[in-house]
């Protein structure tokens, strides 16, 4: 089973997910890409060479470069494709004077903790996920991934923390804008580069801005819901692609379902007798305020 995958709040990125493959890969990507193994092994050959591909190292593939892999056996693995200059603006403005726009090895190990953001990544990569969560995810990878493939690149260069006003800046839009702003348009509100937006909130609040903006959704919810609104209203109503998504991060966040929490309430949103009541203030849920 093969599966493509685009979002449009990433154009120029995609995904392909190969599940339990036995086949041979002959492929010419125009774009940067690379492949994180899962449980496939094999050989992958590139540049004349012959490569062991296995889960413990990823494979880096620069535009327009054959590729022929064949696997001892099934395996399944996942892949990061992104246009040249996408990657060349996350280079700009990660490491503008270091790193080149190449990878430093075909075949390179990975990192537990690269990994690990490649896994999340490729979990929340999906029709369902916010432009401000994704886009949020693919900086954290990107960062990472440049520090470890790239040639020339250093250790994550430190970034000198702007005015707290900055990151109030961004709270105040996401209270405005909530449901929908994304992390291209947070930055610009707040005068800073996406890399420096995404610091500045999680150093500022304990927590990256797409997690502030689905507490506002939840408290969104909350309100429809002690209002007598049905679930699957409040879903769309609150910016979830549906019903079922809607109620995962939900009962995530209050530890309830949607339905629980409304028969807790009553129409006037008075906690019944003897039931819970649950914070709906994301000031609340992110334990911060700026007052």
């Amino acid at each position: 089973m093969v599966d493509y995958r685009r979002s449009t709040a990433l154009p120029g990125v995609e995904v392909i997910d190969a599940q339990h493959s036995p086949r041979q890969w002959r492929v010419v990507c125009p774009d940067f890409s690379v492949v994180l193994f899962r449980t496939w092994r094999g050989e992958v050959r590139h540049r004349g060479r012959v490569h062991q591909g296995e889960p413990s190292v990823v494979f880096c593939c620069t535009p327009d470069e054959a590729m022929i892999a064949n696997p001892h056996g099934a395996g399944s693995f996942s892949v990061l494709e992104v246009q040249p200059e996408v990657l060349a603006q996350y280079l700009e403005e990660q490491q503008p004077s270091s790193a080149r726009l190449d990878w430093a090895e075909v075949m390179s190990p990975v990192s537990a903790q690269l990994r690990a953001r490649f896994c999340e990544f490729f979990e929340i990569f999906e029709p369902a996920a916010s432009a401000l969560e994704v886009q949020s995810k693919l900086l954290e990878l990107s960062e990472l991934m440049i520090g470890e493939l790239m040639q020339n690149a250093q250790a994550p260069r430190a970034i000198a923390g702007p005015p707290p006003r900055a990151a109030t800046r961004m709270r105040e839009c996401l209270n405005e804008e909530g449901l929908s702003i994304d992390l291209e348009t947070l930055a610009k509100q707040a005068g800073l580069s996406r890399f420096q937006a995404l610091r500045a909130f999680k150093h500022r609040y304990g927590l990256p801005p797409h997690a502030y903006q689905l507490c506002l959704r939840i408290s969104h919810a909350q309100s429809l819901l002690r209002q007598g609104a049905a679930a699957a209203d409040v879903a769309l109503r609150c910016g979830f692609a549906d019903q079922s998504h809607f109620t995962r991060h939900f009962k995530r966040i209050n530890g309830v379902t949607p339905m629980q929490y409304a028969r807790a309430t009553t129409p006037s949103g008075e906690a019944k007798s003897g039931t819970f009541r649950i914070a709906d203030d994301p000031e609340a849920l992110i334990g911060r305020s700026d007052r």
